[in-house]
């Protein structure tokens, strides 16, 4: 019970940037997978490309471009503001997904 105490006192002193959230999207089949998801500001958006040739995750306000993401390869992006950011694959347009921070 002790050691329990002395965990959950250490973890309310981390900064709230070392305990922020992670959420995955996958690229695949010519989506975006959720296509949109709502975060806590903080949070870190990770896209995985699980399709069988490149995509990107670009911002349409132009606040971040993952650049050309193979096949396996990830890209992140934290997301301090509260908004709404739709984003797009720049090599297939029509893939198109939101981040929504509340």
């Amino acid at each position: 019970m002790r050691r329990f105490a002395s965990l959950a006192f250490v973890l309310l002193m981390l900064p709230a940037s070392v305990l922020a959230a992670t959420v995955q999207i996958q690229i695949k089949g010519m989506n975006f997978h959720p296509a949109a998801v709502s975060v806590a500001p903080g949070t870190t958006v990770v896209w995985t490309n699980a399709d069988a040739f490149g995509h990107t995750a670009t911002s349409d306000t132009r606040l971040w471009d993952s650049g050309m993401l193979q096949p396996g390869q990830t890209f992140s992006h934290t997301f301090d503001k509260p908004g709404s950011y739709p984003y797009h694959c720049a090599v297939h347009p029509f893939m198109t997904g939101t981040v929504t921070v509340k």
